[in-house]
């Protein structure tokens, strides 16, 4: 048996030229020596497909042509994978050094773990510590009466045959595509487990989705979970889900220390001299 499993990693891209070159500095600086990287660009304009020619010797594949979004992008990527742990990073974000090889020894540790999430850093723009997201683990009530999803692909690995017994990402969602894959991941049977250290960088800026569209995400949510035939009927009812299932997580979080101040730095990404 091979020490080091394969590990493929799907990077969707659009117009984060600003961002994107750090994001493959922080996969391929590892030196995990078994990693596919696969660049999924839908046809950027500003100078993203320049540092993909820069790094293309590292890139297994990567192509730059018009897609239908985001959710378009990640399954083009999921389809070309033939590791045997899978991950995707936006283009924007980041891993922490060496978390590759944390994920393969997880893997291997842990044969009854289809989907895990670590926890993860708010980083600006110049990879400077913001806040840490420290969470719980995946619970289904919580996301479903908070219509919130938690966990973060930043930090969140796949075994391949997850998307062999499931299905890929919805393409038609666009906000809340990871909302309604983790659902159907434990609606149908997958072990979903957390790993409580901290694997990546989310960078908050400007054009996050995640800030610029939350009316969106919240539309999308709602008609997932009409289709998932969750009774949302009850206006008294749900709120009165909303608030405990709220606070039961904030508690939880409260009893693992989330919510302790942090030394907060600029993480320091591995330069391609370390390559």
């Amino acid at each position: 048996m091979n020490k080091y499993s394969k590990i493929s990693v799907v990077v969707p891209s659009f117009n984060q030229g600003e961002f994107i070159e750090r994001t493959i500095l922080s996969i391929i600086g590892q030196n995990y020596p078994n990693l596919e990287l696969i660049v999924i660009d839908g046809g950027s304009s500003d100078d993203t497909v320049e540092v993909l020619k820069k790094y293309n010797k590292y890139i297994a594949h990567w192509v730059s042509e018009e897609d239908r979004g985001q959710s378009d992008a990640v399954n083009k990527g999921l389809k070309m994978t033939t590791g045997s742990i899978i991950g995707w990073l936006n283009s924007d974000d980041i891993y922490l050094n060496d978390n590759l090889f944390t994920i393969n020894k997880y893997f291997k540790s842990n044969k009854k773990t289809d989907i895990v999430f670590a926890n993860y850093y708010f980083i600006d723009n110049n990879d400077f510590i913001l806040s840490r997201r420290k969470e719980i683990k995946f619970n289904r009530n919580v996301y479903i009466w908070t219509k919130g999803c938690y966990h973060a692909n930043c930090s969140g690995f796949f075994r391949e045959s997850v998307f062999e017994k499931i299905g890929y990402i919805d393409p038609d969602l666009h906000y809340s595509m990871d909302f309604e894959f983790y659902l159907r991941a434990y609606n149908k049977g997958q072990k979903i487990s957390h790993y409580n250290e901290i694997w990546s960088g989310y960078r908050l800026h400007d054009a996050s989705k995640s800030i610029a569209l939350n009316t969106e995400q919240l539309r999308e949510t709602n008609e997932i979970l009409q289709k998932t035939n969750v009774n949302l009927d009850s206006i008294l009812l749900s709120k009165i889900y909303y608030y405990y299932y709220k606070y039961f997580r904030l508690i939880k979080k409260l009893l693992i220390g989330s919510y302790l101040p942090i030394k907060k730095y600029k993480i320091e990404i591995k330069g391609v001299e370390n390559i």
